[in-house]
């Protein structure tokens, strides 16, 4: 599996688009054209990843300090239970092996009618060495489970920082500590 980044080719933007739009609901990501255009500078990546010449999935990360945010993971539907969201993460694990890595999925609650999807994302996340940050964030009107890989946990004073560092500061006071 070969890792490409999109500011060195951003050719790429046609096999990440149509499962960036598909794979997150409307209300949870920004419109494709503003996250495509968000991608110029360091702190800020945007990977496409391929086995064999055929697209798997992506992964765009914020780097603050310490910490590696992963703030959208997909695989692409025909590619998935073949072990590459395993793979992507151990790509990213190994890129910023020198940080805590920090990712966040949808509240696992019952109440909740898709549940059990839920539920097998939390399981994916801690099969794969993450460890729950005890931080549930409520961000845009979402609630947020928060867990990560490395030597610490992460503060919600950080994770407002990583925020305001990859999508600037405005978008602070759209997150809260969810109950």
């Amino acid at each position: 599996m070969i890792c490409i980044d999109y500011l060195g080719n951003k050719n790429i933007r046609s096999d990440i688009e149509p499962l960036f739009v598909s794979a997150f609901p409307e209300n949870e990501r920004p419109s494709a054209d503003y996250y495509f255009a968000s991608f110029n500078s360091d702190n800020k990546k945007l990977f496409g990843f391929y086995d064999n010449g055929l697209f798997v999935g992506f992964a765009s990360v914020v780097l603050y300090e310490d910490i590696c945010y992963i703030f959208f993971l997909a695989v692409d539907e025909k590619m998935r239970q073949k072990g590459y969201g395993s793979k992507i993460l151990d790509s990213i694990k190994k890129m910023y092996e020198k940080y805590v890595i920090l990712l966040c999925y949808e509240e696992v609650d019952k109440k909740y009618k898709d549940y059990e999807k839920r539920r097998k994302r939390e399981a994916f996340y801690l099969k794969n060495g993450f460890i729950n940050n005890n931080l549930k964030t409520n961000e845009f009107g979402v609630v947020f489970q928060t867990v990560y890989y490395g030597s610490h946990q992460v503060s919600f004073k950080q994770y407002q920082q990583i925020f305001a560092t990859g999508f600037g500061e405005w978008c602070i006071k759209h997150l809260k500590i969810a109950n």
